[in-house]
């Protein structure tokens, strides 16, 4: 799609919002469940890890790439159907209580965003994108907990919209980022919202399906995204005439075309893709594979260099059965916001801590799923680097787990 194309389709889709008022704050207390919170001690590595749900419902943390925990630490958002539908529900740091975030008669459209600088959570929602600023109030004395929320529509949704593809938190704090797929005339589409003014502005239009839509942690108004959402990962065309099939590629607010970042080999796997500190990318790759016994490197790429490098090696052989093989290779990747770590986790359930200073591994925990059986583990950070969320099926459903450093590691230089 050429940029006059795409600025035209911009300048369309921009009118509701230049027309649209932010509405009014709206509190409201939600309601405090009991503490479910047990601790165990992973046998390998000794870490602390918090079974924060107890239920036989499935519950799930958010995306990796979303953030889970609010930014100060005190709230950690996830996923519950315990209630019969899936809800938005959250877990009280200092003191183990859960809260029911979301109310019974309203629907979320997707994995919502945690900004990384307020207790604010960013939601879709069917009339239009929202703002959650959220107050947590732990029990004092005789004083219960409490948590409001205040809520605010600050956006309606595109008119176009067919279906919602992600939604994250720009670099400054002042704006989300949304891909959806679109009624026409482009088959997707990627805006920036402000969210002080409402104001819409289209990052690209696609002739494609997107997915994984991620801002820059660095960059305001750099975006990666997933071009195409099945095959992508593993194989290129055998037509070298055709275009260069990548799973990453970016996108920005200037004259520029999407563009792919890192084209694959035939064969190659490259998958779940998440920004990091200094304009760098986690994801995992490799060049091996036989149907799903795969080789999976965990990778950094770095924009400002361009290069890449193994920071987790994965493994493969050729005799090497798909659940075997899927023991020494890794899936989901996401770096520490303090620059430090590197976390993944795999088809078995089991957790890796890289340093990005020596790229050597540690295991935090291992059995949280078994293959081809359960929720993956998403594994994701917390504010303070010290601590990962992660889905858990170890007691055969799936729970929402906390695993924590050992402080013998966040003590040492590895």
């Amino acid at each position: 799609m050429n940029s006059i194309r795409r600025y035209a389709v911009s300048l369309i889709f921009m009118l509701p919002a230049a027309f649209f008022s932010p509405w009014a704050w709206s509190e409201r207390e939600c309601p405090i469940l009991p503490s479910e919170a047990e601790v165990i001690i992973d046998p390998t590595s000794e870490a602390k890890v918090i079974f924060v749900t107890n239920h036989l419902s499935e519950e799930s943390n958010l995306y990796f790439h979303q953030g889970s925990w609010l930014a100060d630490g005190s709230l950690l958002v996830f996923w519950s159907e315990r209630s019969g539908k899936r809800k938005l529900y959250g877990f009280l740091e200092s003191t183990g209580e859960l809260v029911q975030l979301q109310e019974d008669n309203t629907s979320i459209l997707y994995d919502p965003s945690c900004s990384r600088f307020k207790n604010s959570i960013y939601l879709v929602m069917p009339d239009g994108f929202h703002e959650w600023k959220v107050t947590v109030s732990p029990a004092s004395g005789e004083a219960a907990s409490q948590v409001a929320i205040e809520d605010r529509l600050f956006a309606p949704l595109p008119e176009d919209l067919e279906g919602i593809a992600g939604i994250t938190e720009n670099s400054d704090g002042n704006a989300i980022v949304a891909g959806f797929n679109s009624k026409g005339p482009a088959a997707s589409r990627i805006i920036l919202v402000d969210t002080r003014s409402g104001e819409i502005r289209e990052v690209a239009a696609l002739d494609a399906e997107i997915s994984h839509i991620q801002a820059s942690w660095a960059t305001p108004d750099l975006i990666m995204f997933v071009k195409g959402r099945r095959g992508s990962d593993r194989t290129v065309p055998d037509d070298p005439s055709r275009e260069v099939l990548a799973r990453m590629w970016l996108a920005d607010l200037s004259d520029k075309e999407p563009w792919p970042l890192y084209p694959q080999e035939q064969g190659e796997l490259v998958t779940h893709e998440c920004w990091w500190v200094k304009d760098q990318i986690t994801f995992c790759s490799g060049q091996k594979a036989r149907g799903y016994a795969e080789e999976a490197h965990v990778k950094v790429l770095d924009l400002s260099t361009g290069i890449t490098r193994i920071i987790g090696a994965g493994a493969w052989w050729p005799s090497g059965a798909p659940e075997e093989v899927s023991k020494y290779n890794w899936w989901h990747a996401s770096g520490s916001p303090d620059g430090r770590w590197v976390a993944a986790d795999n088809w078995h359930g089991c957790i890796g801590i890289f340093s990005a200073l020596t790229s050597r591994t540690r295991l935090l925990v291992q059995n949280h799923r078994t293959y081809g059986k359960g929720l993956h583990p998403h594994v994701g950070w917390d504010p303070s680097s010290t601590k990962v969320v992660f889905t858990s099926n170890l007691r055969g459903n799936a729970d929402v787990c906390i695993g924590i450093l050992p402080e013998k590691w966040l003590a040492q230089a590895w």
